[in-house]
């Protein structure tokens, strides 16, 4: 007979073996954050270069069960941006990626990163570098992810 105590006891790791449900459909908001390291090996020059930098806005998107099915989709995702992961991660509540990213202008970047996610939100932090026509850089930053509420009908 299995004591009542014993199961008690059990039940957080239990828990914490369980897999993390995929993330859910609806209406999300996404931001992404980072902050220049290092420019052309200077720590000096990124923050110069960090003052000009626009200030980056929440963006809100509704994804269906399809599109969840494969996150990297989403993961660094912005506005003319797209990451192709050589290695990627995502169950039990955990994110591992890396791999490289292009903007609109072409500009290369290296990530890696980690982070946690439940089917309602996530948060991935990672690191980079990066090379454009004129500069090296290195750079850190956050990508996190909050469902707001089901899509709008229509």
């Amino acid at each position: 007979m299995i004591r009542p105590l014993r199961i008690a006891l059990a039940l957080p790791l239990l828990l914490a073996a369980a897999p993390a449900p995929p993330l859910m459909p609806g209406l999300w908001e996404e931001t992404l954050v980072f902050a220049l390291d290092s420019v052309n090996g200077s720590s000096e020059m990124a923050a110069q270069m960090q003052k000009v930098l626009p200030t980056p806005r929440p963006r809100r998107d509704c994804y269906s069960a399809a599109e969840l099915a494969d996150p990297r989709a989403i993961l660094l995702g912005s506005v003319g941006q797209a990451c192709r992961f050589t290695r990627f991660d995502m169950a039990g509540g955990r994110i591992v990626a890396s791999g490289d990213c292009t903007d609109a202008r072409g500009q290369a970047l290296h990530v890696d990163g980690s982070g946690t996610y439940t089917a309602t939100g996530y948060d991935f932090t990672f690191t980079g570098t990066g090379r454009n026509d004129h500069f090296d850089m290195g750079f850190r930053g956050r990508d996190s992810g909050r469902r707001l509420a089901a899509c709008p009908a229509g």
